[in-house]
C-alpha cells in the first residue's frame, strides 16, 4: 500500500526563478561577466557544494573568485537564489490535500542551507514529514544513499513510496530500481539537468506521465487501484 509521497524539490514543488538572472546580472556587470557565461562554472560548484563535497558558501566563494580571479559577490549570488525561488500557491494546496492521506516528503539534490530559508519563507515548513537534501546526506541522486534516508525517516519501504520529479535519468530511474513507484513531472522546462530524458524514455518508463501536480492525487489513486 502506498503510505507517502516524495517530490523532487526544484522545477517539481517549484516552478523557477522569479527575475533572479536580472538581479545576477547587475551585480555581475562591474565585472565584465553575466549570468549565462557565469552559470557552467557556477554549475559545476553547485553540484560539489549540493554532494557535500563543498562544505560551505563561503567555501564556495572562495573556490569561486579563485578561478575567476574575480571578486565574484557569490554570497549576493546565493542570496538571490534563496529570495527569488517561486513556489506556486497551486502546488501548496495540492500538497496539503495529499498530506491529509498520504506523509509528505522532499527528496532534493539541492543546499540544506538553501532550501530550508525557502521553506520557511513560504511558511510550509510543518507540511513535510521529512525532508531530504543531498548536501546533508554527503550523496546526490541516483546515489541510493538518499532514497534510504527518507524512507528510513519515514519508517516506510520503497514500495510504500511514490517519488514524483522532474527529471528522468538522475531521480527516477534509480527510484524505479529500489521499487519506488515514480511519476515523471512532464513540465516544459528545459534545463541542463534534463538533456538525457528523451534518450533514457527509449529504455525506460515511469509508473505514470503527469503534466501538473494537479493530477496526482489521481494517478496515485490509480497506482493502489493496480496493487497486487
Amino acid at each position: 500500500m502506498i503510505k507517502a509521497i516524495l517530490f523532487d524539490f526544484g522545477y517539481t514543488i517549484t516552478s523557477g526563478f522569479k527575475n533572479r538572472d536580472k538581479k545576477i546580472n547587475k551585480i555581475l556587470a562591474p565585472f565584465g561577466l553575466n549570468w549565462r557565461k557565469l552559470l557552467p562554472l557556477w554549475r559545476n560548484l553547485y553540484i560539489l557544494r549540493s554532494a557535500g563535497k563543498i562544505k560551505s558558501d563561503k567555501e564556495l566563494e572562495f573556490l569561486m573568485r579563485r578561478i575567476t580571479k574575480k571578486e565574484i559577490p557569490v554570497k549576493k549570488i546565493i542570496e538571490f537564489t534563496i529570495e527569488n525561488h517561486f513556489i506556486p500557491k497551486e502546488n501548496v494546496e495540492i500538497i496539503k490535500k495529499l498530506k491529509k492521506e498520504y506523509k509528505i516528503g522532499i527528496l532534493s539534490n539541492n543546499v540544506q542551507g538553501w532550501v530550508m530559508p525557502i521553506l520557511k519563507n513560504y511558511k510550509i515548513n510543518d507540511l513535510f514529514d521529512v525532508v531530504i537534501i543531498s548536501s546533508k546526506i554527503g550523496a546526490r541522486k541516483p546515489d541510493g544513499v538518499i532514497y534510504y534516508e527518507a524512507l528510513k525517516k519515514l519508517s516506510i519501504r520503497a514500495d510504500q513510496a511514490v517519488f514524483i520529479a522532474d527529471e528522468l535519468s538522475e531521480d527516477l530511474v534509480a527510484a524505479t530500481g529500489l521499487r519506488m513507484r515514480t511519476i515523471w513531472l512532464k513540465n516544459k522546462k528545459k534545463g541542463w539537468w534534463r538533456k538525457n530524458d528523451e534518450k533514457v524514455l527509449k529504455i525506460y518508463k515511469p509508473d505514470a506521465i503527469i503534466k501538473s501536480l494537479r493530477e496526482v492525487a489521481s494517478v496515485v489513486k490509480n497506482l493502489k487501484n493496480h496493487e497486487n
